[in-house]
């Protein structure tokens, strides 16, 4: 079922953000978390308000999956990424979050600084705002992460989440920052960054750094969309037609002087 979520409207947020740099400490943060807050307001429009119950169990869940990647010690690289797949997918399939809330920032920002401060300080830093706040959801501890599952959900695999470990963070931002002009096509998404991991080994043995590969393979399908529908295409079409682009950009790429500024 989904749920209406309490919203911050940006002003609270920001308080709060405030505060919350004053108390980093995991512990004090927890005690300062909860299912509720005076400034949180819900959409005006029908749906059930979440219960409070339900707050406890999502609270619960993310906190036990943060201990099981670290919490509260410093987590490594590996761990952040761990944590982020586990956390992506429990979001998406047990939240009871429709798209959209999931596309509101105020409901993110109620999760970063009422719902659960101690793990979004654990995985962020308490200076980077746009973690918190939500100032942009593909910056958002947790809302990042929600979008994530929503793209790359393959709902006839038996592992429906399994794609959202395939790139990590910051080569899948690039695809994010793009999903308006690719059409927002979880299909088209998801088919991509799988390519995308199927050829990076290729780019790399043509001299290619991954970011620059993601970069002209993004390039040329936005070369590529106003004569060709890929939302029209099936499955295996689809797959075909994003490999051929990408490995296109690999020739592209190699043969261009400045093909390792990417890895800067």
């Amino acid at each position: 079922m989904n749920y209406l979520y309490p919203r911050l409207l940006t002003s609270r947020a920001r308080r709060l953000f405030a505060e919350l740099q004053s108390e980093s400490a995991s512990d004090t943060l927890a005690r300062r978390s909860s299912t509720s807050d005076e400034g949180a307001v819900y959409l005006a429009t029908g749906g059930a308000r979440v219960p409070s119950e339900h707050l406890v169990a999502v609270q619960a869940a993310v906190r036990q999956i943060a201990v099981t990647h670290g919490f509260p010690d410093d987590p490594s690289a590996a761990q952040k990424t761990a944590f982020d797949a586990a956390v992506a997918a429990y979001l998406h399939s047990a939240a009871g979050l429709s798209p959209a809330e999931a596309g509101s920032r105020e409901v993110w920002a109620f999760f970063a600084l009422v719902l659960l401060p101690d793990i979004a300080a654990w995985r962020f830093d308490v200076a980077q705002e746009d973690r918190f706040v939500a100032t942009d959801i593909t910056r958002h501890v947790f809302g990042r992460l929600w979008w994530r599952a929503e793209l790359l959900l393959d709902s006839n695999s038996v592992q429906p989440y399994a794609a959202i470990s395939v790139l990590g963070e910051a080569d899948f931002d690039q695809i994010f920052a793009r999903r308006e002009v690719l059409g927002q096509n979880p299909a088209t998404v998801r088919q991509l960054v799988l390519v995308l991991a199927e050829l990076r080994e290729d780019a790399a043995e043509s001299g290619v750094p991954s970011r620059t590969f993601i970069r002209e393979t993004l390039k040329e399908l936005i070369k590529l969309s106003p004569f060709l529908s890929l939302q029209s295409l099936d499955e295996v079409e689809l797959g075909a037609e994003i490999r051929e682009t990408a490995r296109a950009a690999i020739e592209v790429a190699r043969t261009r002087p400045d093909a390792g500024d990417g890895a800067r």
